[in-house]
Formats: structure tokens, C-alpha cells, sequence
């Protein structure tokens, strides 16, 4: 039986770990995420080429990674994923079901891994009537995903009939985080509190890395999609995944790199008071 030196067998990174590298920065470890895989949703987010054109761009600008689903992959030439990450999206609904708050598995971890994908998403929404269906899929996903060895990023939200439309607190934000955890996500998406200092909180509760999603995009244009980004970093979050506040901007390429280098840039020293 062949044996190996300590310190070789120290620098041997597990298929996540070195994964996860793909779609993080090598510096200081967070991450911006651009989903696109809208478009089973609500439709065709452009035109033919909407996927490849925004793949170059965002990757031109700094982002680690896009989120896209399986068929759609097929439609962006390979070169475009040579300096950004691939997230392969599992699951789907769209706005025209009955029960807009279900989502089913519509592909699986093995598929993920013979197109080259260096992660996969799963979106599950607490309250639906299908919670029990969304959350054995969730289970049966992460299984599948520490068996291949492939991160697994939870977009987590809080959706159902017997909740009022209204944004998540701090509280609920941290139980989503939770589950995530539980059930054995490497990253987990959720919305914004709208305050950094209750947001600081549910990070301070979780053990795994939060990305923080942008929502429908900003009324107020680009530069509030930059601000509000700021806003949310400062809570210590380890990431951003904004989607149509970047792909729907007035100039994405600007967004996404101005999110990128926020993203990216090394967290401020905290300067303690003198006594």
C-alpha cells in the first residue's frame, strides 16, 4: 500500500473544496454570484443569445460565477466559463402554476458533473404547501452532492399561503440559514433584512457562507444596485448574488464590476475606540 508524507496529503484538496475555489476569491474568500436561471420562471430574459453575451460580460467584469440551467449551458460557448464559475440550477417553477411557491427537482447532481459544472443550486420555499417534497429533494441533492464531492449553494426564502408578503426579519432569515445548514449546504442564499445590523446577526448564527440575494431591480437605477450591495456587505456577509439588479441594468458590465470590486475588495479594519 502506497503511503504519503503528511504534508502531501495536507495540500490534497477535497473535489468541493477546490470547487468551491472556482467560484470564490482566491483572496479573500467571497464570492459574487450572478444567477440567470429566471427564465423558466418568467420567461426569456433576451433575445437568442442573451446567455452567452451576459456569460462574457460578467466574466469580463470580475464575477466568480452564474447561475444557469442545465439546457441553457448548451447554448454558451465553453470559452465563456474560462474566467468565471458555473453553478448549474436543479430545480424550477414557474409563474404560470397553480402553486407558484412549488419547485421540483428537474435535473440531478450526475448531470451537473458531466457538463462541468463547479457547483449546483437549489431553490426551496419555506411555507409552500410542497416544504415536506422541497425539503426531501433537498436531502436527497446533498447526498448526492458529498458522494460526487460537488458544493451545493441553498437559495432558502420564506414563501407560502399563510405568510404575509412581506420581507423576512432577522429571525426567520437565521431559521432559512439553519435548515440550510442542517441539511448540509456548502453556501446558502437569502434575502435582505433591509438593515445591516440585524443581518449581522443571522451571519453570526450560521457556520456556513451567506450570499445575500439583490431582488427585483432597483427602481432607482444602477447606482442604487451598487449602494445596495455596499449596504449589504457591510454586514459581514460572504457574498452577493444579484441577478436582475445586474443583467436587467442600464449598463451591467458597470454594475458587475463595480459589485465585483466591492465583492472583492479586502473588509475594512475595525477601528476600536480608546478607552
Amino acid at each position: 500500500m502506497l503511503s504519503f508524507p503528511t504534508t502531501t496529503r495536507a495540500r490534497v484538496s477535497s473535489g468541493k473544496s477546490l470547487r468551491l475555489s472556482r467560484i470564490s476569491d482566491h483572496n479573500t474568500g467571497r464570492m459574487f454570484i450572478v444567477p440567470m436561471d429566471h427564465s423558466v420562471t418568467v420567461g426569456p430574459l433576451g433575445g437568442a443569445d442573451h446567455a452567452e453575451v451576459t456569460v462574457r460580460t460578467l466574466a469580463g467584469a470580475g464575477a466568480d460565477a452564474v447561475i444557469l440551467h442545465r439546457g441553457r449551458v448548451r447554448h454558451v460557448d465553453p470559452t465563456a466559463f474560462a474566467k468565471t464559475g458555473l453553478i448549474v440550477h436543479l430545480s424550477a417553477g414557474t409563474t404560470r402554476s397553480m402553486d407558484t411557491n412549488a419547485k421540483v427537482l428537474v435535473t440531478g447532481v450526475e448531470d451537473a458533473v458531466r457538463i462541468g459544472a463547479d457547483a449546483v443550486s437549489i431553490h426551496v420555499n419555506i411555507g409552500s404547501p410542497t416544504e415536506r417534497d422541497q425539503l426531501a429533494d433537498f436531502g436527497a441533492v446533498s447526498r448526492e452532492c458529498e458522494r460526487l464531492g460537488m458544493p451545493l449553494l441553498a437559495m432558502m426564502y420564506a414563501r407560502g399561503p399563510l405568510r404575509a408578503d412581506l420581507p423576512s426579519d432577522a429571525s426567520e432569515l437565521a431559521h432559512l440559514a439553519a435548515i440550510a445548514t442542517d441539511l448540509g449546504a456548502d453556501v446558502v442564499k437569502l434575502d435582505y433584512c433591509g438593515d445591516p445590523d440585524e443581518m449581522r446577526r443571522v451571519v453570526e448564527s450560521c457556520p456556513i457562507p451567506i450570499c445575500v440575494a439583490g431582488g427585483p431591480s432597483a427602481d432607482a437605477g444602477d447606482d442604487r444596485a451598487i449602494a445596495l450591495g455596499a449596504e449589504i456587505l457591510g454586514s459581514g456577509v460572504a457574498g452577493l448574488s444579484f441577478g436582475r439588479n445586474v443583467f436587467e441594468a442600464r449598463d451591467p458590465f458597470a454594475v458587475a464590476s463595480a459589485l465585483a470590486r466591492l465583492v472583492h475588495s479586502p473588509a475594512p479594519a475595525i477601528e476600536l475606540e480608546s478607552a
